[in-house]
């Protein structure tokens, strides 16, 4: 007969994480999948997802949808005045325009970056490579760059215009125009007109007030340098009286181009050399100064389409100076002052008359490298930081600030001394984290401000997924590693992974570059979506609440994003399944003759809003168990409970378990004994109801709102103690599992924990039960 005197109840197990680990405390649950944490600290099953856009009245989706939809971002510009959203599907990256399911096009969607065929913005074919890193992207407070993984060139997006980000190329070197070299036989010392060939332009044999007058009214001429002297030269024929000179110069220019976003190209190669020759004076009472020269300038390259400038730049008089750098031409020439952003400000003339003293020359240009074709790009300390570039992975290389895509020469950075491949860049509030797939970095600004220091963090933990990186709420940064997740915060680098390692350990080393995750800022949970054993998806979401971990299988997601609005939306991209038949897959063998290799269930491919759900669309997800399937299911199964004890044999009598009332239905509740996990020992199907038949609260479909009733006022949802009574005689351990099924999206499953009754087995020590 039962002792009820002898029972003994157990606290309340409020199961709230996860642990795959053998031997846990009774507070810690085995496995917690498809359930999510509330505000008020109880799980609920999760909902969703459901499409962005629905289908059309055609029952299609939009057809830019492709099996390949490796990247999706959401961005909010201009003080959020703009608001962007981004997906890479197939071979091209489309920006959303509202919803118009009726379309007979794009429907809601353009074509950003494609190929030639679809009408892009920027023609470029984006093949994705099937194992390989996400497509990028990163707001700046100018636009988004967006970074394609295909060894093509990074686009830059303000919400109005797209183009590559800075420019990979430098312009053609302009053309000088001087004096010509003298006529032959003549004798440069004591010549007066040795400048009077080809482009000579000076105020030389003019009279009265226009002695200093320029041919072109420009003013007088203020290229080259001058001595006043008073001296009288023979040349064996004739005598000549003179009053000043023109010393010999040298003068050489180049070219650079500006964007519509500030960012400077190269500078182009040197100009051929304007050469000036020994000149004096010919006529009494002229000085020096009217010998003074103009040059000109032709053939400056026009730059691609986005630029909005040039800026020409020239030498001092090398002869005269010594100097052979290149300073940069003020635009304007009357007061030589540089408030003008270049020195032709538009994209058309290819001529200016050059007529600017050396004296003006006082800003050198900056010596910028061509944008490289990169993989990882991260704002920090209001620079884009560029890395992985294809024929360089352990390259890190800073832009200027505000200017994201100029990168000046010798400014590149190589955190791993071995030239290891970056493999995730991310901004903390220490400093820039830089990753390699075994070692992590940190860069700092120099205590002087001026350059960078590169400091390591760990040398045996990386990063090898850079998509997975993420940042809790309070500034905590996680990622997986090759051993499982990791964070970054106060403490240093720590191994949070722990007690989910035995499924870590499931990962697919070979495709866990295209692990993707991101941080849910309602539920307050950072989430990893990977690829498991052989899968070629990311077919599981570990999710990790800052405390502890717990699992979803909804949804296999290629691409994830965070909306940066006030929705807080998680966008994903993938498949999702749908009810339907499986289709058998077949393969041509190596006799020639159709095999089947598999079976293909039904799904629909596209853009779904997480944690949603619509009454038009009710996916499937299958249950790994069992590899049917079933519609909503979720699974929270506890430890194997009183293993401190198990050298005594109990009996589990009674458990109670603190729902809270959602819907008209019941939970599936099964025990296992002694370790084994083969067949269940009890199983129940309907007497854990999700709600209180004695009080049956009002349920959706069924309660009718009869606004002549009173009071007819909004409540909470109440929480309810359900008990069930089990027999497991004489067990070690035992372990209990809550499996639901729902069967419409509004049905949801509130958790709050658990007690148990048991009853000791008397007589001391008893037997093993096979």
């Amino acid at each position: 007969m039962p002792n009820p005197s002898a029972r003994t109840t157990s606290k309340p197990l409020l199961l709230r994480n996860e642990s795959g680990r053998l031997i846990l405390p009774e507070e810690i649950a085995e496995k917690i999948h498809n359930f999510e944490l509330t505000e008020e600290n109880t799980l609920i099953t999760i909902r969703g997802p459901c499409p962005l856009i629905p289908k059309s009245s055609k029952g299609t989706y939009p057809p830019i949808y492709a099996d390949n939809m490796p990247g999706i971002y959401h961005s909010a510009l201009k003080n959020g005045t703009r608001e962007l959203l981004l997906v890479h599907s197939g071979t091209s990256i489309h920006v959303f325009e509202g919803w118009n399911a009726e379309s007979s096009t794009s429907a809601g969607w353009s074509t950003l970056i494609g190929p030639a065929s679809t009408n892009p913005l920027v023609e470029m074919d984006l093949p994705h490579y099937e194992v390989s890193f996400p497509t990028q992207f990163e707001t700046t407070p100018l636009g988004v760059v967006i970074v394609p993984q295909s060894e093509t060139r990074a686009v830059f997006y303000d919400g109005y215009c797209a183009a590559p980000l800075g420019y990979e190329v430098a312009p053609t070197p302009p053309h000088a125009h001087g004096p010509a070299s003298l006529p032959s036989g003549s004798d440069t010392k004591i010549l007066s007109t040795a400048n009077d060939e080809g482009y000579c332009v000076d105020a030389s044999g003019k009279t009265g007030g226009d002695r200093y007058i320029l041919i072109d009214e420009m003013g007088k001429g203020r290229l080259g340098h001058t001595e006043s002297v008073s001296a009288t030269s023979n040349d064996g024929s004739t005598t000549t009286e003179y009053f000043g000179q023109l010393l010999p110069g040298t003068y050489q220019g180049a070219v650079q181009w500006i964007d519509r976003w500030g960012n400077f190209s190269a500078l182009s190669g040197r100009s051929n050399e304007i050469r000036f020759e020994a000149e004096r004076t010919n006529a009494k009472g002229d000085t020096p100064d009217c010998l003074m020269k103009q040059v000109m300038w032709s053939g400056v390259d026009p730059g691609p389409a986005r630029t909005i400038g040039r800026i020409l730049c020239r030498t001092r008089d090398v002869l005269h100076d010594g100097d052979t750098k290149l300073y940069i031409m003020p635009g304007n020439v009357g007061a030589g002052v540089f408030g003008a952003f270049a020195t032709l400000p538009d994209n058309v003339s290819t001529r200016m008359m050059d007529n600017i003293p050396d004296a003006w020359l006082i800003v050198p240009p900056l010596e910028v490298m061509p944008v490289p074709i990169f993989k990882l790009c991260r704002l920090a300390f209001g620079r884009l930081w560029i890395a992985n570039s294809p024929g360089d992975p352990g390259l890190v290389v800073p832009s200027l600030p505000g200017r994201y895509g100029t990168f000046l020469h010798d400014t590149q950075i190589y955190p791993d001394p071995s030239g290891g491949e970056i493999t995730g860049l991310w901004s903390s509030d220490s400093g820039l984290l830089v990753f390699t797939a075994t070692t992590t970095f940190i860069i700092t600004p120099n205590s002087d401000g001026d350059g960078w220091v590169v400091q390591p963090l760990h040398r045996s933990v990386g990063c090898v997924a850079p998509s997975s990186l993420a940042t809790l709420d309070d500034g905590r940064v996680v990622w997986l590693g090759r051993e499982g997740f990791y964070q970054f915060g106060s403490e240093g680098i720590e191994f949070i992974g722990i007690d989910i390692l035995p499924s870590t350990r499931r990962i697919n080393r070979v495709r866990a570059k295209q692990s993707v995750a991101t941080y849910a800022p309602k539920s307050k949970e950072y989430r990893c979506w990977v690829p498991m054993d052989a899968s070629k998806d990311n077919s599981l979401c570990f999710i990790y609440d800052g405390a502890g971990w717990r699992q979803r299988k909804r949804t296999p997601v290629q691409a994830v994003c965070t909306t940066q609005d006030h929705r807080q939306y998680v966008l994903a991209t993938g498949k999702q399944r749908i009810p339907g038949e499986p289709v058998p897959v077949y393969e041509v063998g190596k006799k020639g003759e159709s095999e089947q290799v598999g079976i293909e269930y039904p799904a629909d491919i596209g853009v779904w809003v997480l944690d949603r759900e619509v009454q038009s669309f009710q996916p499937l997800i299958v249950d790994s168990e069992t590899e049917t399937d079933r519609t909503y299911r979720s699974v929270l199964e506890t430890s194997w409970i009183t293993w401190t004890t198990s050298q005594n044999r109990k009996t589990l009598k009674t458990l109670y378990f603190n729902f809270r009332e959602t819907r008209k239905g019941t939970a599936t509740i099964k025990v296992y004994r002694d370790w084994r996990m083969t067949d269940p020992i009890y199983t129940d199907t309907t007497k854990a109801t999700l709600y209180t038949p004695e009080d049956i609260p009002p349920l959706w479909g069924e309660y009718s709102w009869d606004s002549s009733k009173e009071p007819n006022k909004y409540s909470r949802r109440r929480p309810y103690w359900k008990r069930v009574d089990v027999d497991v005689p004489s067990c070690e351990v035992y372990k209990i599992v809550i499996d639901v099924f729902t069967e419409s999206p509004d049905d949801r499953c509130e958790f709050i924990g658990m007690m148990i009754d048991e009853e000791p087995k008397l007589g001391g020590f008893g037997t093993r039960v096979p």
